[in-house]
């Protein structure tokens, strides 16, 4: 099954304080696709991943699904994509070698600066997960889905925080 994307550029744009109407979608759209795979889909698991995924393509997405995306999985997916695209939105690869674009009338971002965006963004994406995990933790037996995977499926995550260890 091919992926389906569960928000556009569009969302993500209108969502961001920081981000240029101007950007361009396919900058934009592999940190939507890894945000939603690797940070949204176990948060999730695989049956309401795949429900979402499966009611989208078909245009046949209705509530409580429509309004669990909207309210609580779109916010959540818009800032951990917004996470991903401020780690490497100054780089473009080319057959030609790695390049850092500049603007001749702005001054480039230190690296501290884009890691405190990122973890700004990062910070939000967490706090929607919790509030998601709690709205399910009271309303999940409306989404079947939620309790259904077995075997090789990815579970749902309970927890919304991630802690780095730093020896």
């Amino acid at each position: 099954m091919a992926t389906v994307l569960f928000c556009t550029k569009d969302d993500v744009v209108r969502q961001s304080s920081i981000l240029d109407g101007n950007i361009d979608a396919d900058k934009l759209i592999p940190s939507l696709f890894h945000a939603q795979t690797h940070y949204l889909k176990p948060i999730l698991g695989t049956d309401l991943y795949d429900k979402f995924s499966s009611e989208i393509t078909a245009g046949t997405l209705a509530d409580p699904y429509l309004a669990l995306l909207k309210t609580y999985v779109k916010p959540i997916l818009i800032h951990a994509c917004l996470a991903e695209f401020l780690k490497s939105c100054l780089f473009t690869v080319s057959s030609k070698g790695v390049f850092k674009h500049t603007s001749e009338n702005a001054e480039t971002a230190t690296t501290e600066e884009v890691k405190d965006l990122v973890q700004v963004e990062r910070d939000r994406a967490e706090s929607y997960t919790e509030r998601f995990l709690d709205y399910m933790l009271y309303n999940g037996s409306t989404f079947s889905e939620w309790t259904s995977n077995t075997g090789a499926d990815l579970k749902p995550s309970k927890e919304s925080f991630n802690i780095d260890w730093v020896l």
